[in-house]
Parts: structure tokens; C-alpha cells; sequence
């Protein structure tokens, strides 16, 4: 093969009558040039030893060569234009760039090289992705998607308006992560997965950046490029799982956990990552995101904790609270108006302190306290210290992810926005926790793999969760509900129940010195509402649990429902409508224990009338 066509080192400026054939590695979107109007086309080619070279289309060249030259297949090209290319512009596919034109021969030949095609592909897992948030390292990885989101506009922060979309990928592992895509490739990517979402695409994708928009995800870049199920065995692998995993994939799908915009869990970085304070300045211009670890104070009490916003952009709106409208920013036509926490902050160490903003999640892990409580407390309290409603935990140090914003080109100062904040107790350091499969590619058919292949997979805590388990921290919101709910039954003196069980406990534990060093009566309480705490995905046969559960704990209204069902359905039940004939038995039960009756009315919803009567009539029989 060598003797009759030359590869991609042996050919140079100036050369002439040469034939190398190629396989198109990469194929990029067309895009307009900075200092001209002119449009242009990067491809990267491969030859037969793996050596890349970049070749270049231009304006209606791009059009000319649009289905001649398509990605994964293999070519023999000769007569294109090479040229050095100038330093500014080098990248890894070498010192020189070819041109193609109209006077360049190409000529498509039938050879399968997907094998060769992989071998530049350096795959990232899913779980350490993380690593690289919000550098410049290329990233490439392979997924199933399983979701997308609607289209939408944004407007960058040079005021120019950019077409967005995003779409939902799993592993192999089901771990889930966003990646959003840009301008062209919401035109052509996005339309074709759209178009086949239902045959749940395999992408194999290059050239894409870690942000730490949405806790960890993904963000194409303008050289990115995709295989959407591409001729490889690995797509036809992964086609293969899913349709053993099915069921477990549907579950994911339907629960849509990987839709929430709070961020994912975010590891400790290593130590080398942390910056004091007082460095920050004069690393500003080449550095943009920043871990420090110190103490965060809110000094101005009367500021505006929250913001009207638009659900889809996160603009500020001046809508009223769950008003649909379209949104001047992102041009959404059913923008709805919701809270959004916001907090002026700052944040210091040994060395100084910086001024900060925390929107959204951060704002509400600060202060332990979600959007739509302060702006209630605001509306109805508007003259009462807000201090009387948020908690300000500022005598415990934290470790903070900021990012330097700079408002333009011309400004000296930066202003700094928190991302995320992550208490003492995330223990877990990045880079500890490292892949099985580390440095290889995933790719490569290996006997783990295929063990993988051969049998279902469970969720897994993963990075973002799937699944609220006791070991998954409860979003803010619920650790404010169970704070909440211990300190108001802390004053009950009604009869002893599960949570005074275990307010007990924690006290006597607390008291005597029973706990371990790591837990403190605050934690211990959570974690034991954790366990008992029911999401939408629980089953109906755990409610129906606690609920029989309920009634052996309250005799009385045992004897009482019993002689209420014996006297209206007798031994029998008729219809599934004479279950309304408990009404009188439902209201009285619903004035003494308000908070249970929604759980009978759950399982009412759940299971229908019929299997509700026959299920009250096996509890409550005599026998």
C-alpha cells in the first residue's frame, strides 16, 4: 500500500503528482472567519499509520464537497494545495494545512477503517470528568442519549444571542451528564438526534470542554465533532446493552433527576488547586476559576435575598411569581416567573477576603433557606429581619469554587460569583478515586467489559444522583424541612412517635457520648429521617407498609375503621365508589392525624378504590 500511495509526512509544500489515501477523522462545522466575511471548513485526516493533517474548505467549496466528503469514510486525494502553516495557527495535526478545492481529485474507496479511527480518541469516564471542569483540555467521550431538552436562546455576555440545546447522556454505568450544544450544532447534530431519539443514539464525541455549569457537564466547542451511531462494534455493543437494560433505562428516563438545575456532588480538589486569596489579583487575567477554602459573612443584612427570574435563562423578570410569559432574553415563549435566591457574600482566609455573589443553589446552601421561603417571607414579613429566617452558619470553614467575571475587555476590576460550596464533611479528594479501567479506552473490548455487557446494571450513587438513598445528601430544601419540622415537634408534647423516637435517641446518645466523633445529634437526626424519608419513585407497597404501619400504632382507630367497614360493606365489597361511604371515618381521621391522610389519599390515587376497600377490609377484619 505504501509503494502506491504516500502518506501525510511525505508529502511537502510544492510537491506534485502524489496520492495519499485518507480517512476522514474529524469533520467540524463551517463558520465565518474573525477579521473576514469568508466561511471556512476544518477536516482532519487520517492515513494508514495514524498521522493527521488538517485540510481546509472555503466558502462554496464547503458546499461543493458537503456529500462527497463524509465523515469515517475513506478517500484517495491528490492535488490539494499544501502550505505551512503559520505558527499562531498550529495545532497537534502537524506543520502543514491542506487546501481543497475544485482542482483537487478525490475519489471515495470502499475500505471499513473504523478500527483505526478510534485509536484518537482518548476516552474520559463519565465519574472523572470533574478533573478537568473548566479548563482547556479536550475531552472526548462516548454515551447513549436517552433525553433532550427544548431548544433555546441565550445571550452571552457580550450581548449576542446563541441557539442552545441540550441533550441527556448515560453510560454504561448510568451515570448521567448534560452536554449542551452551540449554534451549528443544534442545526444539524441536534436535528438528527431528535429525529431518532427513540432509537436512543450512541455518540462518539471529540473536542469537548468540562464547565461547571449544572455541578459537572458537558459544552461543545467550535472544532467539536460527533460519530452519531458511527460504523464502530462499540456503538453495536452499546445497542446491545440497552436493550437488556430497558426497563432500568425507562426508570431513568421517566424520573428525569438529571433535569434538576442544582449541581451535581462535586469532589474536594487536591490541595495543589486551592489559591489564597491574596494571590487571586494578579492571577486574573489567565485564570478565571478559583478553589479557596475560608469563611463566608453576609455584612449587609438588608439586601434583597432573592430575584423574579425566568425559569429557562435565569434572567432577572419582571413577571409576577408563576406567570407565563416570553422572556426578552432567551425569546422563550412559555418562560415561567419563579424565586431565585441571591446573596451578597464575603468570603475570607488568613490572607484577605473577596466580595462575592452566590445565585441560586449556592445562595440557598449558604443560607440554608430555598427561593420561594424569602421571597414569602419578604411579601408577608416585609418590615421583620431576615436574619430571624435564614441561618448563617459562618463559624464552620468551607471550601468555595468561584469565578472571575470581568464586565469587559477595558475593565481593571473582576467581580466574583460563587459556584459552589461544599462543607467539611465532603471528604471524598479529586483524583483519589480513580476508573478500573483507567488509561484504557473503552473502546477496547476487555473481559470487564464484557461481563458488563452480559448482565443487568443497578444505578449507582453516581455523580449525579439518580436515586435519593441514605447515603446521598437531601437537597437544601428537605434538610430546611426536617430542621424545621425537629424544631417545632422539639416543643410537642403530644404522644411519642417515629420522629420523638428519634429525637430521643439523639439526645441520650448525645448526652451519654454514644455518638461517634463525625456524628453530631443534628446529623444523626437527618440521617435517620433520610431512611424513612419517600420520594415520588418509592413504591406503592412501601406507603401501603406505613400505613398499616399507622393503623397497628393507633388501636382506636383500628377498632373504629373496622367497625366502619364491617357496617358498610359487610362481608363483600360492591363497587368501587362505596368507598366514598367512608367519608365521615376520612374526615375524622384526617382532623387528628392531617399529615397521614395524604398518605392514605396517595395510595387511594395509586392503587384505585377497589384494591384500597379490599386492602382496608384484610386489615381491618377481625381475623
Amino acid at each position: 500500500m505504501n509503494n502506491q500511495y504516500q502518506l501525510i509526512k511525505d508529502v511537502h509544500p510544492g510537491d506534485v503528482g502524489w496520492t495519499v489515501k485518507v480517512t476522514i477523522a474529524e469533520k467540524s462545522p463551517a463558520r465565518t472567519a474573525k477579521k473576514s466575511p469568508k466561511k471556512y471548513q476544518n477536516i482532519i485526516l487520517m492515513d494508514s499509520e495514524g498521522s493527521t493533517v488538517q485540510a481546509t474548505l472555503y466558502d462554496h467549496n464547503i458546499i461543493a464537497f458537503q456529500d462527497e466528503l463524509i465523515q469515517g469514510k475513506t478517500y484517495l486525494i491528490s492535488n490539494a494545495l499544501v502550505k505551512l502553516t503559520n505558527l499562531e495557527y498550529r495545532s497537534q495535526s502537524g506543520d502543514t494545512q491542506w487546501t481543497i478545492s475544485g482542482k483537487t481529485r478525490i475519489q471515495q474507496v470502499d475500505e471499513n477503517n473504523s478500527a483505526l479511527l478510534l485509536t484518537a480518541y482518548n476516552f474520559i469516564d463519565f465519574e472523572d470528568l470533574e478533573n478537568h471542569m473548566d479548563t482547556n483540555t479536550d475531552i472526548s467521550i462516548i454515551g447513549m442519549v436517552i433525553d433532550t431538552r427544548p431548544k433555546r436562546m441565550i445571550q452571552t455576555r457580550s450581548g449576542n444571542q446563541c441557539q442552545v440545546q441540550d441533550i441527556i447522556l448515560v453510560n454504561k454505568r448510568l451515570e448521567t451528564i448534560i452536554l449542551t450544544m452551540w449554534e451549528n450544532f443544534v442545526d444539524n447534530e441536534c436535528n438528527y438526534i431528535c429525529e431518532n431519539l427513540a432509537k436512543k443514539p450512541v455518540i462518539i464525541a471529540k473536542h469537548l470542554k468540562v464547565s461547571s455549569f449544572n455541578g459537572v457537564s458537558l459544552s461543545t466547542k467550535a472544532n467539536s465533532s460527533f460519530f452519531i451511531d458511527g460504523p464502530f462494534d462499540i456503538v453495536e455493543h452499546f445497542k446491545t446493552w440497552a436493550k437488556k437494560n430497558a426497563e432500568t433505562l425507562n426508570n431513568i428516563m421517566s424520573e428525569k433527576c438529571y433535569l434538576h438545575l442544582t449541581p451535581s456532588k462535586i469532589s474536594l480538589p487536591n490541595k495543589s488547586k486551592y489559591t489564597d486569596i491574596k494571590n487571586i489579583q494578579g492571577l486574573q487575567k489567565t485564570q478565571r476559576f478559583f478553589w479557596i477554602k475560608g469563611k463566608a459573612f453576609v455584612k449587609v443584612l438588608n439586601q434583597p435575598f432573592w430575584y423574579m427570574s425566568c425559569d429557562n435563562c435565569n434572567k432577572v423578570s419582571g413577571a409576577n411569581c408563576g406567570d407565563i410569559y416570553q422572556c426578552v432574553y432567551c425569546k422563550y415563549p412559555n418562560s415561567k416567573a419563579a424565586p431565585r435566591a441571591k446573596v451578597y457574600l464575603q468570603l475570607m482566609d488568613s490572607t484577605g477576603y473577596i466580595n462575592a455573589t452566590a445565585i441560586g443553589e449556592p445562595a440557598e446552601s449558604f443560607l440554608l433557606c430555598n427561593a420561594n421561603t424569602l421571597m414569602n417571607h419578604s411579601v408577608s414579613n416585609p418590615d421583620s429581619n431576615i436574619i430571624d429566617l435564614i441561618r448563617l452558619a459562618t463559624e464552620e470553614e468551607k471550601t468555595f469554587y468561584i469565578k472571575a467575571i470581568q464586565q469587559n475587555e477595558e475593565a481593571t476590576e473582576f467581580k466574583y460569583e460563587l459556584l459552589f460550596v461544599l462543607g467539611s464533611d465532603s471528604t471524598v479528594t479529586a483524583g483519589n478515586q480513580q476508573s478500573k479501567d483507567k488509561g484504557k479506552s473503552p473502546m477496547v473490548e476487555d473481559e470487564q467489559s464484557q461481563q458488563m455487557d452480559s448482565k443487568d446494571v443497578t444505578p449507582p450513587p453516581a455523580k449525579r444522583s439518580l436515586f435519593q438513598t441514605p447515603e446521598t445528601p437531601l437537597p437544601t430544601k428537605k434538610k430546611t424541612e426536617i430542621a424545621e419540622t425537629v424544631k417545632r415537634r422539639s416543643e410537642d408534647t403530644c404522644d411519642k412517635d417515629l420522629l420523638q423516637l428519634i429525637l430521643g435517641s439523639a439526645k441520650n446518645y448525645g448526652d451519654n457520648g454514644n455518638l461517634p466523633a463525625d456524628i453530631t445529634p443534628n446529623k444523626f437526626i437527618v440521617d435517620n429521617c433520610k431512611n424513612i424519608y419517600f420520594a415520588s419513585h418509592e413504591t406503592t407497597a412501601i406507603s401501603a407498609s406505613w400505613c398499616l404501619m399507622l393503623l397497628a400504632s393507633h388501636p382506636e382507630w383500628q377498632a373504629r375503621g373496622r367497625a366502619e367497614v364491617l357496617e358498610i360493606y359487610g362481608l363483600r365489597f360492591s363497587t368501587a365508589d362505596t368507598l366514598r361511604s367512608l367519608k365521615t371515618h376520612l374526615v375524622a381521621l384526617k382532623v387528628q392525624y392531617p399529615r397521614r391522610i395524604t398518605i392514605l389519599r396517595g395510595i387511594v390515587k395509586a392503587v384505585g378504590y377497589t384494591s384500597m376497600a379490599a386492602l382496608l377490609g384484610h386489615t381491618l377484619s377481625p381475623s
